[in-house]
């Protein structure tokens, strides 16, 4: 008689992961373990939740496990996927960059705004993203922009790699391009929007981090020195110079630096988009963007 294959009921692998990522204090260990489940046998959520009894094969059901053990590792479960969803796009991601956030997203709305304002008034617009990391930002604001272009820029090759790759994987390739430099330094073109998730974590806060962003993202996309702003110093005056007249930055902060980084930008003739309202939260009520407009 030939050998038979054992195979694993979905309810048994789901119960099983689900125990071993909650001992290591992975609160949305269910959703997870789902996620996964589906990663490797290739099914929808529904179907898992549908059918508990249905069975799956060693071989997958043995690449599951594999993946809950490093993921109770910590392993950021984007980095198990290979993927993240920003903006409702799913993004390439690796070890090398920082992993798109929903937070992010607010960037991204305010930069779309803006440039669809500027190429109904001008028939063009070019942007500029620094510190460009996988891509998430530009990408997502040329997706929405039919007539936008843009430039990415980031310090790090492998960063710079992985955009362009999301950029072809995501259609915008074409008007695209991206450079690896350090914040535009030696950059001569003009921008219309310049757009930035700096590192903006304060050095002493970087050990608290959950670990799979103290271990598993790197530090050089996280650390903003000791109060934080390190790089806004350095982003603020070169976005000065490469802004056209009555250009946009719009960057993200962390919560409690608004005024540092308000009072950097009115340093280099830079002033809020809106004055009343010069800080957008996100939705958790943390001080998240700024958008400003060089004034001279």
């Amino acid at each position: 008689m030939p050998e038979q294959n054992p195979c694993y009921k979905i309810s048994e692998l789901l119960h099983q992961a689900k125990q071993s990522l909650s001992q290591t204090g992975i609160k949305t260990a269910a959703l997870e373990t789902r996620v996964l489940l589906c990663h490797v046998g290739g099914l929808s959520e529904a179907e898992v939740i549908a059918y508990p009894d249905r069975t799956i094969e060693e071989k997958p059901a043995a690449e599951f496990f594999d993946l809950v053990a490093r993921r109770s590792q910590r392993i950021p479960l984007a980095h198990l996927l290979g993927v993240r969803e920003f903006w409702g796009l799913e993004f390439c991601v690796n070890a090398q960059t920082l992993i798109p956030r929903p937070e992010t997203e607010f960037a991204v709305e305010s930069a779309v705004n803006c440039a669809r304002a500027i190429f109904a008034r001008t028939g063009q617009v070019r942007i500029l993203d620094m510190g460009c990391g996988t891509g998430c930002l530009l990408v997502s604001i040329l997706h929405e922009v039919a007539g936008a272009s843009g430039l990415g820029i980031d310090i790090n090759p492998q960063a710079v790699d992985l955009a362009r790759k999301n950029a072809e994987k995501l259609g915008v390739e074409r008007r695209s391009t991206f450079k690896c430099m350090d914040w535009g330094e030696g950059l001569i073109e003009k921008f219309d929007v310049i757009v930035s998730n700096p590192p903006y974590i304060r050095s002493g806060e970087l050990a608290g981090l959950m670990p799979e962003v103290a271990v598993h993202e790197p530090v050089r996309a996280l650390d903003g020195g000791v109060d934080g702003l390190d790089e806004y110093r350095k982003i603020i005056p070169r976005a000065q110079r490469l802004l056209n007249p009555q250009g946009r930055l719009i960057v993200e902060i962390g919560h409690g630096q608004a005024t540092g980084v308000l009072g950097l930008l009115a340093q280099h003739d830079f002033q809020p988009v809106d004055a009343a309202k010069p800080v957008i939260h996100d939705l958790a009520g943390c001080e998240r963007i700024i958008s400003a407009v060089k004034v001279c």
